[in-house]
């Protein structure tokens, strides 16, 4: 249900899911594949947007190969179908109402006491940019005022209690809260993600290594140089990924 009362159907999965599928691939990887270093599964959130992936990175020879596969997708916030969200709702609506309407008359009342209290200390005909500079310069002036302002609003014990009732309506409305999550079966490259799309991320980077040391990497290679004996490695430990993959049930 939307926050309009309106109610929708949705599709959704459980993220947990994709979390141990890609832990299984990780543990298979490190069984049958040795030579690949796996970063344990990670994910990520920012606002609504959500990422589960795995990172696997290889070297052979001088030649570096590192693999990104994950999925990025949307959390959605809707409330469940009960009456009691509309009564709830209905409720906040209200107390946020007169929460506002009591702050603007403290606000009216608060300037017209504080209007008397300067007459009466002498700066009826002061203009804003004088009283600010007294302000500043005469403490015992401002403290005055502020212990002025702090009456007013303690002459409405009401906005106190409103407070408390909204933060106490608001904690219940939240358990009625249902997470959905979006997801659409695209592939998308690194740029898409980075825009923030729905889908199936795999990349994979092939790198020379300049210097093993400094770990120094370099993207441009020389294809007709890598002999058939590294290809053959190279070949061998994507079809050791290929077969895990298709062992794995989605």
């Amino acid at each position: 249900m939307l926050a309009d009362f309106s109610v929708i159907e949705i599709t959704s999965f459980d993220p947990n899911y994709i979390v141990k599928l890609f832990e299984n691939f990780e543990k298979e990887i490190k069984t049958n594949l040795p030579r690949w270093k796996a970063v344990p599964v990670q994910s990520t959130k920012s606002d609504d947007l959500r990422r589960i992936y795995v990172q696997l990175s290889l070297e052979i020879e001088k030649y570096y190969i590192y693999i990104y596969l994950g999925i990025q997708f949307h959390s959605l916030l809707y409330y469940q179908v009960d009456k009691e969200v509309i009564n709830m709702t209905k409720q906040i609506r209200n107390a946020e109402k007169l929460f506002d309407e009591t702050k603007s008359e403290i606000t009216v009342e608060g300037d017209r006491i504080l209007k008397e209290e300067l007459e009466k200390l002498g700066y009826k005909e002061i203009d804003n940019a004088q009283l600010f500079e007294e302000l500043f310069t005469k403490s015992q002036l401002s403290e005055k005022l502020i212990e002025k302002a702090y009456q007013v609003e303690q002459n409405y014990p009401s906005i106190k209690e409103n407070e408390i009732h909204l933060a106490n309506l608001k904690k219940k409305l939240e358990k009625y809260i249902i997470e959905a999550y979006q997801i659409n079966t695209a592939s998308l490259d690194q740029n898409k993600m980075l825009q923030g799309e729905e889908g199936i991320v795999i990349y994979i980077d092939f790198e020379t290594i300049k210097n093993k040391k400094t770990k120094e990497k370099s993207s441009v290679i020389n294809f007709e140089k890598i002999s058939d004996e590294i290809l053959n490695e190279i070949k061998k430990e994507f079809t050791g990924i290929t077969q895990i993959l298709s062992r794995l049930q989605f």
